[in-house]
């Protein structure tokens, strides 16, 4: 019965942070629920956007990017070349920013702000980037407009990653939150429609109902040893949001090979699943990618090298940023994914189909009333 009831629970709690925010919302238990758009159109990273303004400016959409740590915005850029920072990708696209102090609000594509930060808190004013057509000798900017956005309409990257440093990281873990509550959040984007959720702050109850749902996997994230910023102290950082290791298998041309890698979940990762290695060099265009936790549970599958967004197996040996799993941004749609910082570890809960879940919550309450009407036993 126990057994039964804690099933029952997890699968309607799941049923529930599955429904898309319809709007930024702070919650009864002081977490916040605030919108992430899908743009079902674009095969690319910018896939996932999250709405942010700083200062006075206006709610702007920016790529929802757990695989970088900062905020990095085009809006409002000034036409001076001279900057004081660059962040480069793992596509090898670098910005070049000037690092500013400034209030930081999240909210809707409708302009509703939902939560600000209580003080100012550090972001990248982005000048241009490598890609930009420029004359090196000019002091004017030729190419960035303060009033347009970037080709793929977000004014840049918003950063939920926490690899950050203790002056400079994820707006995400400087929003002020209720003392009950745990750094970190809960991102759902499984949904059908155009609209995902990003739930900010977590709490024991939720954290034991995703922890525990049927099929639910926990893995521990890779610290830096560096920690990051929050509304009132700081905390640990982890490795671009990595968890330690996964077991990785790769066929290509009738030969397997088995080996285990950092993951890093990245909303950010585009179409394809990316491995950066060396020893995997000749696995490029892998016909089939199982990806499983250390301890078996598999996490997802690439067969006939084909992604679900289109994209395939792609092996990369330059490892500026270590060697590693990138799982790609499709590996959101069909999991739920719980960054809890507070504990150190990552819990995925993978989503079935609409189907299953309402034969999943019709059996169990079909259990339900055939317990609650069955006569006692006289024995």
């Amino acid at each position: 019965m126990k057994m039964i009831w804690r099933a029952l629970y997890t699968a309607v709690y799941l049923s529930l942070i599955c429904a898309p925010a319809s709007s930024a919302q702070t919650n009864a238990d002081g977490s916040y629920t605030i919108p992430i758009y899908q743009n079902p159109s674009s095969l690319t990273p910018s896939h996932y956007t999250i709405y942010a303004s700083f200062g006075n400016g206006p709610l702007l959409p920016y790529l929802f990017d757990t695989g970088a740590p900062y905020l990095m915005s085009f809006y409002n850029n000034t036409t001076n070349l001279s900057t004081n920072g660059a962040f480069t990708f793992s596509t090898g696209l670098t910005y070049f920013y000037n690092e500013i102090d400034q209030s930081v609000s999240l909210g809707t594509s409708a302009g509703q702000t939902n939560v600000t930060t209580a003080s100012p808190v550090n972001l990248g004013q982005v000048n241009y980037t490598d890609a930009d057509i420029f004359d090196p000798a000019s002091t004017t900017n030729q190419v960035a407009n303060p009033t347009s956005p970037q080709a793929d309409g977000t004014y840049g990257d918003f950063g939920a990653g926490f690899y950050g440093s203790s002056t400079f990281a994820t707006i995400l873990a400087q929003l002020p939150l209720a003392a009950s509550l745990k750094q970190g959040y809960t991102l759902n984007v499984t949904t059908n429609s155009l609209q995902g959720s990003l739930t900010l702050g977590l709490t024991e109850s939720s954290l034991d109902a995703l922890s525990n749902a049927p099929g639910a996997i926990v893995m521990s994230l890779l610290p830096t040893g560096t920690n990051i910023p929050t509304a009132t102290n700081d905390i640990p950082g982890y490795a671009k949001t990595q968890v330690a290791d996964v077991n990785i298998s790769l066929s290509k041309q009738g030969v397997t090979t088995n080996s285990q890698i950092p993951f890093v979940l990245d909303t950010g990762g585009g179409p394809n699943a990316v491995l950066y290695s060396t020893n995997l060099a000749g696995f490029g265009d892998a016909t089939n990618l199982s990806v499983s936790s250390t301890n078996g549970q598999q996490l997802y599958t690439v067969t006939d090298n084909q992604t679900p967004w289109e994209g395939n197996v792609s092996v990369i040996t330059n490892l500026a940023g270590g060697e590693r799993l990138n799982s790609g941004g499709y590996f959101f749609q069909s999991n739920i994914v719980t960054f809890d910082l507070s504990d150190g570890v990552v819990i995925i809960d993978p989503v079935p189909e609409p189907a299953s879940w309402a034969m999943l919550v019709l059996s169990l309450g079909g259990a339900l009333l055939c317990l609650r009407h069955r006569k006692p036993s006289r024995y």
